[in-house]
């Protein structure tokens, strides 16, 4: 069996138990200790996994937020204050009394353009709108939606309409961007094509513009930009798409050369009319791929981006598409369309949050259909870039977010824009100012989500989404230089940083360390402080469970840091976020946590603890431990092993923090081995020695024993001690201790089965019970699992790393040392062990012996006696296979079989001697076959050998002489398939089996061993059938003789009728004998022999069958030996003259 699998199985079987409540027997068992080793292991360990599940703060992502009807959240995601924080104060829409102070407080940060000029452009782009309707909306419900936006009174709106109507319209262009192609068709002979693209306006063919040539791809990518300019009508203008493939001026020799690049049979012809047109005319014409026609009145306001099919004449052929993108534009001044852009986004932006009244962090970018249409048709119809639109969205969006703040979201998607034009900029250009004026006011509400990451009221799922915008923006902003004009940190903002001088006020990475340590500080003083429990006089356990309440709610902080933030931290900034928090609560802790645990282990008192002979068990039930201190002690582990892997490099304040403990482990090991000991006798006092349950072979003792060694495990394991050689003392104590309660538990079952012996009344005959069964399981289970006890203790890592401590020599003197412990405990439980099977055994085999005995002369199924046997037998296997393990149930078998073999092998050898015929052996054999049958319960066989020997012997005997003379030969069968080669030579026959009969046909000789003194033989064929007794009254078969030649071909054929049943004994054999003929025909002499079944020729029909001759051996088989014992049979005797004569050369 394997152990670990057993250990782990009895575990797995326990922990099911432990799901159940408590039964009788273990609050019996518990009852006598008061459950001391239960509080230390898996109490201790749930109490410690609930404490930290109960005091994980609202971070991790556990839950949604309720949501309302429409789909929004009821809590806005960031909207959190904090009185006794300096930061900025973040205000709703609400708190701005009316819709003018909130415009007011937005566009009094900057210079505005004057409106009425702005809303003049406006009407003007929507009355000459280029492009297609994309909505439903029509202009007049566009201009009454403009009229809203920007608050013009009807009569001024009057006036500015008629302005915007009277003047001239715009001077449209067209801006196409040629973004790629795939699936083109080929159009060179090696499969691919050269493809460009040629634009031009139908009105205007001969004014073209051509792209840049990708060669060899049917799949090419331009994103190359073209500006048509429109002359009139541009609704009626048509844009027409060409991909040409290019074909380069080549001569005839280059043109041959490609021969190798050719792709199919279509390139090569297509190689070849190429080269005859070079060769007769030197022509090099481009070829058309596709076309595609565009009318310009289906472009929108916003532009297109689309797919076109490429087409050629009326040919349905797929020729590729290509995707562009189109759109129109006017003719404007890109400055004066920038502001006014940024003008209409904070107009468009106040409307949007006054209408909808969203809650602060909530708004996206997302605008209404109205507004979108305004905002595109601005940017298209100015010809303003994606970085144009979005430098002015950050203007506009950081100013309103001091109001109101915004989605972060929305800054980021602007930042993907701008960054990449920002980083090729000037330090001093107006750009780059806009964008830091944008940063100063984004960065403090991104300051404070780091400072905020606590906060109750914030909806997990969303804080994490926040978090990673924030550091997104962090990320891309702090790679910039800040110019020495803006003031980036003011002190009357960032009042919360402790120390700031001029060089870190402009460096953003310092600043988000102070914010997480702003932040951790805030919490800090403030669970400290609601954790005191306000009393003058605390006790100890009071003392303790403060300390925990504060470590667990640090430690899940720290937890939580590294699930859910450490990865936003570091992918986002390259920052360790929980490792600034851990080294900022070191310091902390120690002051706490040194004093409250050095006064409570100063306050333990020692104990004396027994010998090892255990002759009297002291009463300890007064002595007893509190498991806070533990708790203390696993929360604080915990804690300094997620420091160490946080901060490998840095040496701790409370890494040295075990020390504080070691007087109170040792006082729990002394308590453990005393409760220990009298646990196991109250568990083998209880015992029924009846099995736990169906599924298993053992009884309630050994789970009890091993359920205290398990838990004893468990609180080593949390102990975990980290001082090297202190984790050696107590390991080596818990491994004497274990052992020493293996033994005592041998000892203690061994004599509670000393005294279970049933009788029978009359016949004195030991009938087994399951008693003795279970303690012998329950003494071979608890031997089996100490090892991987001691295995999972970890006594292995300890003395390992006792040798890099001190020294290997060491570490080995150490290995001895336990090792010698654990086999002294493991031989002295194997003894007990032992002792019980040879006392069962011993008990079991008199009654066996004398039935045995008494029926030897008379031995067959319906003998009283083996009748009797198997009855004892039944019953004795049936006890014992239903209630030992198979490790021990298979030592008993093959005891029981230990004497059974001795007697039936005596009881054959004398009826050999006896010379019984093969009846007496068959009947011999079958009773064997009855005991054997007996043994076979389950899946459970013996594997003694001399039983199968035994049983080879008896069905050798118990054949026929002619069956065992076949027998041989089927022997001989298998040496002549094993052999390749044969210095006798070969024999080459053919056969055909009819429903009647066999046809035989004897072909050849080949290389056959040389006989007479000219070094040729005179060879014939005798073919015969075994076994004699299936084939009575067949005679012999001969071939004529074939002189002074060893490669006879007899080419002769016999037929052979045949019964049905003897047809369809496949086993059946023919041999072959090969004779030498004399010279006066008197006698012949053997050559050799070959053998085959008439299953082999059955398999071969019609075929050449070519057999290695042999001549036959008179070894040392079982079946000769059974021949030669048969004295007196005349056909045995016959048989083994002329096996003598055959063998002899």
């Amino acid at each position: 069996m394997d152990e670990e699998q057993m250990w782990k199985g009895f575990f797995n079987k326990l922990n099911e138990l432990k799901m159940n409540p408590p039964t009788e027997h273990e609050h019996q068992l518990q009852d006598s200790d008061g459950g001391f080793f239960e509080k230390f292991g898996d109490l201790l360990r749930q109490k410690s996994q609930l404490e930290e599940f109960t005091f994980k703060t609202s971070l991790a992502p556990f839950s949604e937020e309720e949501k309302t009807d429409d789909g929004s959240c009821t809590d806005s995601v960031l909207d959190v204050k904090d009185d006794d924080c300096i930061e900025i104060e973040v205000q709703s829409l609400q708190s701005v009394s009316t819709s003018e102070n909130f415009s007011e407080a937005v566009f009094e940060k900057g210079i505005c353009m004057n409106v009425e000029d702005l809303y003049e452009e406006i009407l003007f782009e929507i009355n000459n709108n280029i492009g297609c309707q994309t909505s439903e909306e029509c202009t007049e419900s566009m201009i009454e939606f403009a009229q809203e936006v920007f608050k013009i009174s009807n009569s001024t709106h009057q006036e500015i309409s008629e302005i915007a109507r009277n003047k001239e319209p715009p001077k449209i262009r067209l801006n196409v961007e040629i973004i790629k192609a795939e699936n083109l068709l080929s159009k060179d002979s090696n499969g691919l094509s050269d493809p460009f693209v040629t634009l031009f306006l139908e009105s205007n063919s001969s004014h073209r513009y051509n792209s840049s040539v990708k060669t060899s791809t049917l799949n090419p990518i331009w994103e190359e930009h073209f500006s048509l300019p429109i002359t009139e009508g541009h609704r009626e203008e048509v844009l027409i798409i060409e991909v040409w493939d290019f074909d380069a001026a080549e001569t005839v020799k280059e043109k041959v050369n490609k021969i190798l690049d050719v792709k199919g049979v279509r390139g090569l012809s297509k190689l070849m009319k190429e080269i005859a047109v070079t060769a007769s005319s030197g022509k090099h014409d481009n070829e058309l791929i596709g076309r595609a026609v565009v009318t310009l009145k289906s472009i929108p306001i916003s532009g297109l981006t689309i797919w076109y099919n490429l087409e050629k004449g009326s040919k349905t052929k797929s020729r590729g598409s290509v995707l562009v993108n189109l759109a129109l534009s006017a003719e404007k001044n890109k400055n004066v369309a920038i502001q006014e852009h940024k003008h209409l986004l904070k107009l468009l932006l106040i409307h949007e949050l006054e209408t909808s009244q969203v809650a602060n962090y909530w708004w996206n970018g997302k605008f209404s259909s109205m507004a979108e249409a305004i905002r595109t048709q601005h940017a298209v119809q100015s010809g303003l870039s994606p970085y144009d639109c979005a430098l002015s969205q950050w203007h506009a969006y950081s100013t309103v977010h001091e109001t109101h703040k915004l989605n972060f979201t929305l800054f980021n998607t602007i930042l993907d824009i701008l960054v990449p034009t920002i980083n090729c900029l000037q330090n001093d250009s107006e750009d780059f100012k806009i964008f830091w004026d944008g940063a100063k006011r984004i960065l403090p509400s991104c300051f404070s989500v780091l400072r905020k990451l606590r906060s109750k009221s914030v909806g997990d799922n969303k804080i994490l989404k926040a978090l990673s915008e924030v550091l997104d923006i962090l990320a891309k902003i702090k790679n910039f230089e800040v110019p020495p004009t803006i003031e980036i940190f003011p002190s009357t903002v960032y009042g919360w940083i402790e120390k700031v001088d001029c060089e870190q006020s402009s460096n953003i990475d310092t600043i988000i360390i102070d914010a997480i340590n702003s932040g951790a500080k805030e919490w800090l003083e403030h669970i400290v402080e609601g954790s005191k429990q306000g009393k003058d006089n605390e006790t100890d356990e009071e003392k303790l469970q403060y300390l925990i309440q504060i470590i667990q709610m640090i430690r899940s902080d720290l937890q939580r840091a590294m699930e859910y933030f450490d990865k936003l931290f570091y992918h986002k900034i390259r920052l360790n976020y929980s490792t600034i928090l851990y080294l900022f609560y070191d310091s902390k802790l120690v002051e706490i946590c040194k004093a409250i645990v050095i006064d409570v282990c100063a306050s333990i008192k020692m104990l004396d603890v027994p010998d090892d002979q255990f002759e009297y068990l002291p009463n300890i039930d007064n002595v007893n431990m509190g498991t806070t201190l533990f708790e203390a002690y696993l929360v604080l582990k915990r804690y300094i092993t997620l420091g160490q892997s946080l901060s490998p490099n840095v040496k701790l304040h409370m890494s040295d923090f075990y020390q504080w403990f070691e007087r109170g482990v040792t006082h729990w090991l002394d308590i453990s081995v005393i409760k220990a000991l009298n646990r196991i006798q109250k568990a083998i006092d209880l015992d029924q020695l009846h099995a736990v349950d169906e599924t298993v072979k053992y009884s309630s003792s050994a789970v009890d024993t091993l359920a205290i060694f398990y838990q004893i495990k468990i609180f080593w394991q949390q102990l975990d001690w980290p001082e090297i050689e202190g984790s050696y003392t107590f390991v080596a104590k818990i491994v004497n201790d274990i052992c020493r309660c293996c033994v005592f538990y041998a000892q203690r079952m061994s004599r509670r089965v000393e005294r279970i012996t049933k009788m029978e009344e009359n016949d004195d005959i030991f009938i087994l019970s399951e008693e003795w069964c279970l303690a012998i399981n329950n003494m071979d289970y608890i031997r089996q699992s100490l090892p991987s006890f001691i295995k999972e203790l970890g006594s292995e890592d300890v003395i390992r790393r006792i040798g890099e401590f001190r020294s290997n020599l060491e570490a080995e003197r150490c290995t001895n040392t336990i090792k010698a412990v654990i086999d002294n405990a493991l031989d002295t439980q194997r003894n007990q062990i032992v002792e019980l099977i040879e006392c069962v055994a011993r008990k079991m085999s008199p009654p066996i012996r004398r039935y045995l005995s008494e029926g030897a002369e008379v031995l067959h199924k319906d003998s009283n006696s083996m009748e009797r046997l198997m009855i004892y037998l039944e019953q004795s296997l049936e006890t014992l296979y239903n209630t030992l393990n198979e490790v021990n149930f298979s030592r008993i078998l093959d005891a029981i079989w230990g004497e059974l073999s001795i007697i039936i092998y005596d009881l054959i050898q004398l009826n050999l001697d006896k010379r019984r015929p093969p009846a007496f052996f068959q009947n011999l054999r079958e009773t064997l076959r009855t005991m054997i049958s007996c043994f076979k319960i389950g899946n459970t066989e013996t594997d003694v050998q001399i039983l199968l020997e035994i049983e080879g012997i008896l069905d050798l005997h118990a054949l026929e002489t002619s069956e065992l003379i076949h027998q041989y030969y089927l022997d001989r069968l298998k040496y002549q398939k094993e052999e390749s080669t044969s210095i006798f030579g070969q024999l080459a026959i053919s056969a055909q089996f009819t429903e009647t009969q066999l046809t035989l046909k004897i072909l050849n000789a080949r290389n056959l061993r040389p006989m007479d003194t000219n070094g040729l033989c005179d060879s014939f064929v005798k073919v015969s059938l075994m076994p004699t007794n299936r084939f009575i009254g067949f005679t012999s078969y001969k071939t004529a003789v074939h002189n002074k030649n060893c490669f006879p071909l007899y080419d002769e054929q016999f037929s052979i009728d045949l019964k049905e049943e003897q047809r369809n004994s496949e086993n059946s054999l023919i041999v072959f004998n090969i004779k030498d003929k004399d010279l006066f025909g008197m006698t012949s002499q053997h050559i050799a022999e070959c053998y085959i079944t008439f299953a082999d020729l059955i398999g071969c029909q019609d075929e050449q069958i070519l057999m290695n001759l042999c001549r036959p051996e008179y070894s040392d088989s079982m079946a000769l030996r059974a021949l030669e014992n048969r004295q007196g049979d005349k056909q045995a005797k016959d048989f083994l003259k002329k096996l003598r004569s055959k063998s002899t050369f």
